[in-house]
């Protein structure tokens, strides 16, 4: 990394614009030849004639701790049938005891994950995650450490997957991939620090500069760590669980406090699963059955803590996926105490027309995941029907006024956010570009993706008046897309195909292109 005090970067192939930073602030922007002339000829100059500069992008919602250790293990993402996923697990390599693994998407296969046949390829206890972690593939040898059999009841909010003679089949969804993943040991602390340390670096080539990261103790003890190193160089919002929510109070935290690299958001409380997985909470049930999902909270527990959290000056971070739990989170969040930064629904995925203004009428910011999109068009036709018209408002969402804040859900999808730009602006009906235009009356344009990054994100963190923007006085976070201009026209897929040229957090130098 190089450390610069101060720099001048130019694109005048696009519009001529330049930006002076100094000591981690925006000095001046404005034409090449003016902002050329207050900065003394003895600073750096980046000069990227094809470059468009924005301020640095911010993933919304990161599940980064698991994404760093992900890197490290069985790899099932894109896996198209059982077959192949088996082949990539009888190659992989146990960690404490226990085969890890993450990104299986089981519609389509041929056959549903099953332990009888993950038992042909390990002989240790395995636990794969799914794409969207609502589900586990676990073997005989996890099943038995857990003591699951035929008799053992559902745990609430979850289930145990049975065949016809009531055996479980080693599928596990929602709560009840607990009954498996407390067994086994949490990560080293070296290991993990070595794994988000090599995932940051990452995370710059993509041109990500802050991150609102959704995990346990064991990630936010790397983040400090990473910052008592002088080694953190992502601007991390922190959302523990709600079950930490009695230790913040304890020791009066609240949100928004903390340094300049790590602080607190909100609590994470869940009121249902995912379409994936069929847990997504729905108001009418799914089109191919009589289900409507899995609520995982009561209302009165959901109630009693977000009334807790908000009184202790603590935000509220609701994963909504389905209209259900999209409409129980609205009611929750409408009524609860304002703290320091916005209250806020991850995911927002589905929601009843009735429901798409209230966010914006209340103050609350909707994180959404544009990257899921794609991916999720065949699912929400066959399973939501013309409900999923409701799905990704985008647009309509702004029309009401709603902050939009975008990430990933990494490791769900990628963190490059060229991806959730592309998918938010074109609306592709499939990963690799399908049809453009599932319900396009919902695409947003270039500026609009790019504020949901940026100015989106400062906002849901309470940080809008100094960050999400190029302006003197601000954060100097920003980054330099080597782009055609032709995305400023509408062209989605111009940014898609763009490069990082500079990535620049607190006016250091993370990343530069060769």
């Amino acid at each position: 990394m190089v450390r610069c005090r101060q720099v001048l970067s130019l694109r005048p192939g696009v519009s001529g614009d330049s930006t002076w930073w100094e000591n981690g602030v925006v000095r001046a922007v404005g034409r090449a030849a003016e902002v050329d002339q207050q900065a003394p000829s003895w600073i750096p100059r980046y000069n990227l004639p094809e470059a468009i500069l924005t301020p640095g992008f911010v993933d919304g919602h990161t599940h980064f701790g698991m994404w760093a250790l992900a890197r490290q293990r069985v790899h099932l993402a894109g896996a198209t049938t059982r077959k192949e996923a088996l082949t990539r697990i009888s190659a992989g390599v146990p960690e404490d005891g226990w085969l890890r693994g993450h990104g299986w998407a089981a519609n389509g296969w041929e056959a549903m994950p099953d332990r009888w046949s993950l038992d042909t390829v390990t002989s240790g206890p395995a636990c794969l995650d799914s794409n969207d972690v609502h589900s586990a593939w676990v073997n005989s040898a996890a099943l038995a450490a857990a003591g699951i059999d035929r008799l053992t009841a559902d745990p609430p909010g979850g289930s145990v997957v049975r065949d016809g003679n009531g055996e479980p089949t080693g599928l596990l969804l929602e709560h009840a991939v607990s009954l498996v993943a407390s067994l086994i040991p949490g990560p080293d602390p070296a290991r993990l620090l070595a794994a988000m340390r090599a995932a940051q670096s990452v995370a710059h080539s993509f041109g990500v500069t802050g991150i609102h990261d959704v995990e346990g103790p064991d990630a936010l003890r790397a983040f400090r760590q990473l910052e008592a190193d002088d080694q953190l160089r992502l601007r991390v919002l922190f959302h523990p669980p709600v079950a930490q929510l009695p230790l913040l109070l304890a020791h009066g935290v609240r949100s928004g406090e903390g340094t300049d690299w790590l602080r607190l958001g909100g609590v994470k409380l869940f009121l249902d699963g995912s379409l994936g997985s069929r847990t997504a909470w729905m108001l009418e049930p799914y089109e191919d059955g009589r289900d409507r999902g899995m609520p995982l909270a009561s209302e009165a527990e959901a109630a009693g803590a977000v009334d807790l959290a908000a009184g202790g000056g603590i935000a509220c971070v609701i994963h909504a996926i389905g209209d259900a739990a999209v409409r129980r989170a609205l009611d929750l969040l409408s009524h609860a105490r304002t703290v320091a930064i916005p209250h806020r629904i991850e995911h927002f995925q589905c929601a009843h027309p009735a429901d798409v203004g209230r966010a914006a009428a209340h103050g609350i910011v909707v994180s959404m995941q544009p990257a899921h999109l794609p991916g999720d068009v065949a699912l929400a036709e066959s399973r939501w029907g013309k409900r999923a018209a409701g799905a990704y408002r985008f647009r309509s969402l702004l029309r009401e006024g709603s902050v939009l804040a975008f990430g990933s859900d990494v490791p769900v999808a990628t963190p490059d956010p060229r991806v959730g730009v592309y998918a938010a602006m074109v609306r592709p009906a499939g990963m690799s570009g399908g049809t453009d235009g599932w319900h396009g009356e919902e695409r947003i344009d270039f500026d609009q993706a790019v504020r949901a990054y940026t100015s989106g994100n400062a906002t849901a963190a309470g940080q809008s008046g100094h960050r999400g923007y190029l302006a003197p006085g601000a954060d100097a976070d920003l980054v330099a897309w080597r782009c055609d201009p032709s995305v400023l026209r509408g062209d989605g897929a111009a940014f898609r195909d763009a490069t990082v040229a500079l990535t620049v957090v607190r006016g250091e130098v993370v990343h530069q292109a060769r």
